[in-house]
């Protein structure tokens, strides 16, 4: 008679729970409390464990089930590991955890509506509440997905471009996910509350840019930032919007200058790619007093 997977030795059952993908962890865990005890026990990869950790903060929350309402009606699938693919044809390095992330994570469980399988549509004040939708744009829907060359240290003589993807555009800020391999920036996300396409240096832009040190601490960011906007609305007597009385989605109305590198809503810098290219290389500045003009390409009005 065979041997059922729960009669297995707990050294065994251990040993098997190091190597198992997420989302057999989280489903492992609803088998018995046994599995639930020693889940948490084994030796699982830090990034692994670190996101199921993240996972199970979620479920638990209160306002968890009325955060999913507009995720499950726009979810779309999508092939992960070509989006991983594609990032990797273009640069070779792409952080762990939001590797394993977009291999991994529970298609139902994304938040803060950033995710590549929803839809690039701008979430205006009128339709978001920051609770159940996000303001701003999905900047992970369009695939394939573009790295974007970030103009560094520029206005300095080691003016250069690093490798990063764009995340999302909020009313004001932009987010980015770095790719340079380089210890001061390496996994790190910064979210430029100017809504800029650069990094003056590893501080950022501005004195009042955000660094998150890697993509799960930056979705743990994200989620309590929701959380204070659920806590906000209630304190305020408040509801959080329904599904069904959400507007329809509106166009965002982006500044109207684009290189032939940029797409509407959907990059806000050179392509890694064209990163070498004459008219490119003219967005970097190497001296404090360089003021000659990028190439701005052709002006698109809509």
């Amino acid at each position: 008679m065979s041997q059922r997977m729960e009669d297995f030795p707990n050294e065994t059952l251990l040993h098997v729970f190091s190597f198992l993908p997420l989302k057999s962890l989280i489903n492992g865990r609803t088998i018995s409390q046994e599995w639930r005890r020693l889940i948490p026990l084994a030796d699982i990869n830090p990034t692994r464990q670190a996101l199921l950790d993240f996972y199970l903060t979620l479920i638990d929350s209160p306002i968890f089930l009325q955060t999913r309402p507009w995720v499950l009606a726009n979810l779309e699938p999508f092939n992960r590991q070509q989006y991983i693919d594609d990032l990797i044809d273009q640069h070779p390095y792409v952080p762990e955890a939001f590797r394993v992330w977009i291999l991994e994570w529970p298609a139902k469980a994304v938040i803060g509506c950033n995710w590549p399988g929803l839809p690039n549509v701008h979430a205006g004040r009128d339709i978001a509440d920051n609770v159940h939708r996000i303001e701003g744009n999905n900047s992970l829907a369009p695939l394939p997905p573009t790295i974007c060359a970030l103009p560094f240290m520029n206005y300095t003589a080691a003016a250069h471009f690093i490798p990063a993807l764009f995340i999302f555009h909020g009313q004001q800020s932009t987010v980015w996910l770095m790719l340079d391999e380089r210890e001061s920036l390496r996994d790190k996300v910064y979210t430029l509350v100017e809504g800029g396409n650069s990094l003056f240096d590893e501080k950022g832009d501005s004195d009042w840019d955000i660094i998150d040190d890697n993509w799960v601490e930056y979705q743990k960011r994200t989620w309590g930032r929701i959380e204070l906007w659920a806590k906000w609305r209630a304190d305020k007597n408040l509801p959080i919007m329904r599904l069904e009385d959400m507007p329809q989605n509106t166009s965002f109305g982006e500044r109207p200058m684009f290189t032939k590198s940029f797409r509407r809503g959907e990059l806000q810098a050179h392509t890694w790619r064209e990163r070498d290219e004459p008219n490119v290389r003219l967005d970097l500045y190497f001296a404090e007093n360089d003021v000659h003009l990028p190439d701005l390409g052709e002006r698109i009005e809509y």
